[in-house]
């Protein structure tokens, strides 16, 4: 091999090196703040408070909570939340186009998503409320509809001071906190 060769073969590695750390360095940035970004994305919304059982008029419907019900959680520890609550449609269509997210909080920030299906808890206590629809399900709705809604959550036992939050797509940075 002459020298010539290796020094082309080193050059390659060399810009090869260059080009990768372009791209590593970037998304190792990223995977490590990524909490964080999310976390300052969601402390810029600005929350509509709104008393247990209070209407709320939120992007094309007023809002309502009409329970938050803790039933005991099927795992250790935990205790499942069920959320039911209602929207009467002003808006049909402003309230179609927005894709809609729930969440449930704690008075020490922590924060939970909805189960995917009911807790068994939920069917046994609150049959009724495990057959209602989850948050989003806004097709072919007319003005004046009610449409009645439930999400469950696993949350710790030692959660307290529960609030849901409801966000509207197309109503961001605003959303409903119901305490």
């Amino acid at each position: 091999m002459t020298a010539t060769a290796a020094n082309a073969g080193e050059r390659r590695r060399y810009w090869f090196s260059i080009a990768a750390l372009a791209v590593v360095l970037p998304a190792a940035i990223l995977v490590h703040t990524g909490d964080t970004i999310r976390e300052w994305l969601r402390d810029m919304r600005d929350p509509i408070a709104v008393e247990s059982g209070a209407l709320q008029r939120y992007a094309g419907a007023d809002w309502r909570l009409t329970g938050l019900a803790r039933l005991p959680g099927s795992l250790p520890k935990t205790a499942v939340v069920l959320a039911e609550f209602e929207a009467t449609v002003d808006d049909p269509a402003q309230l179609a186009e927005n894709r809609c997210q729930v969440a449930l909080t704690d008075d020490r920030g922590r924060r939970w998503q909805p189960a995917f299906l009911p807790e068994s808890a939920v069917h046994k206590a609150k049959p009724a409320a495990a057959d209602k629809p989850h948050c989003g399900l806004f097709e072919g709705t007319s003005t004046g509809d009610t449409i009645m809604m439930a999400e469950s959550f696993v949350v710790p036992e030692d959660a307290k001071s529960l609030a849901l939050s409801v966000s509207l797509s197309g109503a961001l940075p605003a959303y409903l906190l119901f305490r």
